[in-house]
């Protein structure tokens, strides 16, 4: 988990690697896809209320990166922020989690 304090706002970020079925990917991205397939989810709450969800979706053609699937899935998830809340989120991404 990410946790970054900006002025008076607290975003909590939550990672999670995993298995996704069609359904769930159709209902969070709207992309069909026939079969599970290797997901990275991220989860945003501002201020305790969950503002936004990103889902990063492996090819089954793909090696399955869990560095890559985070920053995609994030840029999705954090989104709804404001511009200067998302650049905090990704200073402190690389402080605490980048490569």
């Amino acid at each position: 988990m990410l946790r970054v304090t900006h002025k008076s706002d607290e975003v909590a970020i939550k990672f999670d690697h995993k298995w996704c079925s069609p359904e769930e990917i159709e209902r969070i991205t709207g992309v069909h896809v026939e079969d599970k397939r290797r997901c990275t989810m991220v989860t945003v709450e501002l201020n305790e209320n969950i503002v936004g969800t990103g889902l990063a979706v492996c090819h089954p053609g793909d090696n399955f990166c869990r560095h890559t699937g985070r920053k995609k899935a994030m840029a999705y998830a954090i989104y709804p922020l404001s511009k200067e809340l998302r650049t905090a989120v990704w200073e402190e991404y690389e402080i605490q989690i980048g490569l």
